[in-house]
């Protein structure tokens, strides 16, 4: 059986396009927890009609899995480092596939409720479980590679998970449960494909091996900090475009559709300029890069005066999104030990997704002050690129890489 060792972690055997594929794929579903729904909701809202509260606490159950990402990622991570990672993420695959799909088969909204808390949770380990066995797996330059595939594909599979959807629920008021059955495919792949990095196994009684070096506080720190700041700017346009078209002038909900579609094709772009820029430029200059895009991007939204300039900008912004997801796990991915991956990305999941729940506080506050959702686009915008400035000028005092580039 042959073995390599790249970045400080010597594998049981080498992994190839099997594994980096099955990662890729794998590493969608927590957003499919979302998008799979999003058609589902007025069905959803008028199956429940008769339900109080029902007007709110099936948006709730939409958004539910992020909270608990958000709440439990530190403690998934802490049990990642300590019980290692094909078992776990296993279990939180099967979980994920099973939770999901219940909902299909009762008629109770807080038993549904209660399962879309069970995805969340399960959510959260194969997160961090993907991100932890890319940098297990792969040497820096392969994981560039796979992370980019990641990118690439998310897109793609997010447009077909939403047409799927669509169509489920057109034959079944909770026919968009039964997307959730791609995870246990995947499940059923994993099982052949994924095995434990040599580096990251635990004892089979259960105790964790000794950690070679002490937790990077201040590293975790750091990027955490970073990943929340640009968190919230990432997710301005996911929440509020809609809101930016429309004060335009546009009313068509069809036609908003198709301009925030054209938009979202700078996605994949920005994933595979993400793959270019990080070949010549560190970590703090693919932030400024993204966050440089995304600043642009939403100060022309912003003084836009008809929606097809607004598109334009729009598009400019979601590069600078596509390079922000791939450029963050690939940065942070190369600041980490092995034996400490899963806490640390557990850390930087509960960063990513505070900046979810923070980013629609943030905006209401900038557009109680300017009075706009326009308006608000331009200070957003300005905040991203003063974030971009003061990294080009302080950069430097980010933490570097504990790896080589090879």
């Amino acid at each position: 059986m042959s073995t390599r060792q790249g970045d400080g972690n010597i594998g049981v055997r080498r992994a190839g396009a099997a594994q980096g594929l099955t990662l890729a794929i794998a590493g969608f579903l927590p957003v499919l927890s979302i998008l799979s729904l999003a058609p589902a909701v007025p069905s959803l809202m008028r199956h429940f009609a008769d339900i109080p509260f029902a007007t709110t606490l099936v948006p709730l159950m939409v958004t539910a899995p992020g909270l608990m990402v958000a709440l439990l990622a530190p403690f998934a991570g802490m049990l990642v480092d300590r019980y290692g990672r094909r078992r776990l993420i296993l279990i939180a695959t099967f979980c994920y596939g099973f939770a999901g799909i219940a909902p299909f088969f009762f008629d109770h909204l807080p038993m549904m409720f209660a399962t879309r808390l069970m995805v969340g949770a399960a959510e959260g380990l194969i997160l961090i479980i993907v991100n932890a066995l890319f940098a297990d797996y792969f040497t820096v330059r392969e994981r560039r590679t796979w992370i980019t595939v990641q990118g690439v594909s998310g897109p793609i599979l997010g447009t077909g998970s939403i047409a799927l959807a669509g169509a489920l629920t057109a034959l079944y008021w909770n026919g968009a449960f039964l997307i959730y059955a791609a995870a246990l495919l995947i499940f059923a792949v994993m099982v052949f494909v994924l095995y434990e990095p040599r580096s990251a196994t635990a004892s089979l009684a259960g105790e964790a091996p000794a950690p070679a070096t002490p937790f990077p506080t201040r590293t975790v720190l750091s990027f955490c900090a970073a990943t929340l700041f640009a968190s919230v700017l990432y997710y301005v346009f996911i929440v509020q475009s809609g809101l930016a078209f429309e004060a335009t002038g546009e009313a068509s909900s069809a036609r908003l559709g198709f301009l925030i579609g054209i938009c979202s094709l700078g996605t994949p772009i920005g994933a595979l300029l993400f793959n270019l820029l990080s070949r010549r430029v560190g970590g703090d200059r693919l932030i400024v890069s993204f966050l440089a895009f995304m600043g642009v991007g939403m100060v022309g939204m912003g003084l836009a005066r008809n929606v097809e300039m607004m598109a334009v900008f729009g598009f400019i912004q979601q590069i600078g999104a596509g390079i922000t997801v791939a450029g963050l796990i690939f940065w942070v991915s190369r600041l980490l030990p092995p034996e400490h991956r899963g806490r640390g990305f557990g850390m930087w999941t509960c960063a990513f997704f505070a900046g979810q729940f923070v980013s629609p506080v943030v905006v209401g506050l900038v557009r109680h002050v300017t009075g706009g959702i326009l308006p608000t686009f331009v200070a957003m915008g300005c905040v991203a690129l003063t974030g971009a400035v003061a990294l080009l000028i302080g950069g430097k005092m980010l933490p570097r890489p504990i790896d080589s580039d090879g």
